[in-house]
């Protein structure tokens, strides 16, 4: 038997965001619980959409100082939800390189303390440009994600 395969999910994809593809994860999921990365959180102008359409991005950090917050799912179906994300996130093998965000392994911290290995969609482009969320958390700049 293979070892529980868990999501860290930090912007569109958490409950509140209400969005199609987070239905998805729920029906393919259970939910652990809130938790972090240590990563930096931006928002990032849609290069296709500039000044309509923009997201949030983890970047790794060096600094454990610097945590994105979001919500931890254990996959209870992760054949179907990995590759849909996959190309959700435009990093499947369709995607020309180099993709914006990869699916990376990450160590997530829970509210006891707890540290679990997961994975997580994080950005891969330079973010010179976007808009960095000192506090990590995606639901203080998008209000209607709670």
């Amino acid at each position: 038997m293979s070892d529980p395969v868990y999501l860290f999910v930090y912007g569109t994809l958490r409950a509140s965001a209400e969005h199609p593809m987070g239905d998805l994860l729920r029906a393919n999921a259970d939910l652990v619980g809130p938790g972090s990365i240590q990563a930096r959180l931006y928002i990032i102008d849609d290069p296709d959409m500039p000044g309509e359409n923009s997201y949030p991005g983890a970047l790794p950090s060096p600094d454990p100082d610097d945590r994105v917050h979001g919500e931890l799912y254990h996959l209870t179906a992760p054949d179907t939800v990995l590759p849909a994300f996959d190309d959700f996130e435009a990093c499947s093998a369709q995607w020309p390189e180099p993709h914006e965000f990869m699916r990376r392994r990450a160590s997530v911290s829970l509210a006891d303390g707890s540290q679990v290995q997961a994975v997580s969609y994080l950005y891969t482009w330079d973010v010179a440009s976007a808009h960095r969320v000192a506090s990590g958390r995606f639901t203080d700049v998008a209000t209607t994600v709670r």
